[in-house]
């Protein structure tokens, strides 16, 4: 039998995977920056570059294991394996405003990247596996910063808790070890997205822990 990424994953969680059984707290809310970053990311959005499985984590430098298993699950549902999951970027010279939101959360080390996702682009349920970050795992945050307001249609998908109508500069983190998600759009808009992954220092704890629809960019 074909390997695959999704059974791999439900042995690493501790997931239910019940699905008469309702989600309500898998999304853990940071607060939401203030500020207008509307015309550098209009500026830049075209130039994110199309993902797939195989190449999105070679975009941001780590290493591209387990290719064959993700796009197994791909080919098993009757979807294109190299179907594209969403564009990234990783470039924010052109995105002082943003780069600030990068800053602000002083991990100890960081990589960034806008994700975006244009009509009818869709990232399947997987749980995700950062372990090449840091040798603790727990050490290891993943922040989700959404960089326009919802439109009908977009959504984020944490076990079986649907996330949407947030604003721009809202925040979030889960618990990316465990939780499945899952991203699409079905819009008439992109949607852009911030995601922040890095090693947690102190003062990262303490941001996260306190909540405020104020933070100035």
């Amino acid at each position: 039998m074909s390997i695959s990424n999704w059974e791999d994953a439900k042995k690493r969680s501790n997931y239910h995977f019940d699905n008469s059984i309702v989600d309500t707290d898998n999304i853990k809310h940071i607060g939401r920056f203030v500020g207008n970053w509307k015309e550098e990311i209009n500026n830049v959005i075209h130039d994110a570059k199309e993902l797939n499985w195989s190449n999105r984590r070679l975009s941001a430098g780590r290493p591209n294991n387990d290719v064959e298993a993700e796009e197994n699950d791909l080919i098993k549902a009757g979807a294109n394996p190299k179907m594209t999951i969403y564009r990234g970027l990783t470039d924010f010279s052109k995105c002082p405003t943003i780069q600030k939101m990068i800053d602000y959360f002083e991990f100890k080390t960081v990589k960034a990247k806008l994700h975006v996702q244009f009509t009818g682009e869709m990232l399947n349920m997987h749980v995700d596996k950062l372990y090449d970050i840091d040798e603790d795992p727990n050490n290891v945050l993943r922040i989700m910063i959404m960089l326009d307001d919802y439109e009908p249609g977009q959504f984020m998908m944490y076990g079986n808790q649907l996330f949407d109508r947030w604003q721009s500069g809202d925040m979030h983190y889960f618990d990316w070890k465990n939780i499945p998600h899952a991203t699409a759009n079905a819009s008439n808009k992109p949607r852009p997205m911030l995601v922040l992954t890095g090693v947690m220092s102190d003062r990262t704890k303490e941001l996260i822990s306190t909540q405020s629809d104020h933070y100035q960019v």
